[in-house]
């Protein structure tokens, strides 16, 4: 029997025309129908709010600068070892897909709701959860502040859950307020509690809400709404 070589550039291949476009497409599907649950939109603007996150993705918008690391390179030549010191900056920035955006739609949706749930249990639900994710969250240099990501969807749900319990609300409001206590207390308790750790992290733009950084408000609030539906 004749031996076979898998060609390595196969796989990567794979992954790219089968599996990416698959990712892709239950992204889209999941992200569209989030939307029409959570506003009662139809197809076409549940798609234009899910490509405003999708492109909003790419914007940062600047907010301030501090200090970031010293960095010391050493350059050897002729035998002669001398160092150059560098100041790098930090950067912080907001991501306009990855949180602007997020936390108008949950403020949208928490004015839609607030007469139906006691505000004061809201509140709790939202600074509990809060410093729940911050308790987890830690920041990794040259990467970001890190969350386990399902901790803040799970923890939004549990919460949210409690909160419509508590205050007699039907449990139908339970994917709006998942996706509201995610999403809010995600920028807190991962993001703005650990701001004045940003410089454990090293330099360059640390973007709230931005892939590699910050990232996973949006997919916190995705990920709350679909255990809130697993419940229901």
């Amino acid at each position: 029997m004749r031996d076979y070589i898998f060609p390595p550039i196969i796989f990567p291949l794979f992954l790219i025309l089968i599996v990416l476009p698959f990712l892709v497409f239950i992204f889209v599907f999941t992200g569209s129908a989030v939307f029409r649950l959570l506003f009662g939109v139809d197809s076409e603007k549940a798609l234009l709010l899910l490509g405003m996150v999708v492109f909003g993705s790419l914007i940062n918008i600047p907010l301030y600068e501090r200090r970031g690391i010293e960095l010391i390179r050493r350059y050897e030549i002729f035998g002669f070892i001398y160092s150059i010191r560098t100041k790098e900056k930090l950067i912080i920035a907001v991501n306009l897909g990855g949180c602007v955006i997020p936390l108008i739609l949950s403020v949208k949706l928490l004015i839609d709701i607030c007469g139906l749930i006691l505000p004061i249990l809201v509140a709790a639900a939202l600074l509990l959860s809060s410093l729940i994710i911050y308790s987890f969250a830690r920041p990794v240099v040259g990467v970001g502040i890190v969350v386990p990501m399902l901790i803040p969807p799970i923890v939004a749900t549990v919460l949210s859950y409690t909160v419509l319990i508590l205050s007699g609300a039907p449990l139908t409001l339970l994917p709006k307020l998942s996706f509201i206590v995610g999403v809010i207390s995600t920028v807190f308790g991962a993001d703005i509690l650990h701001l004045r750790e940003v410089g454990q992290i090293g330099y360059g733009v640390i973007s709230i809400g931005g892939a590699g950084t910050f990232d996973g408000i949006f997919l916190t609030g995705i990920f709350a709404v679909l255990f809130s539906v697993l419940i229901l």
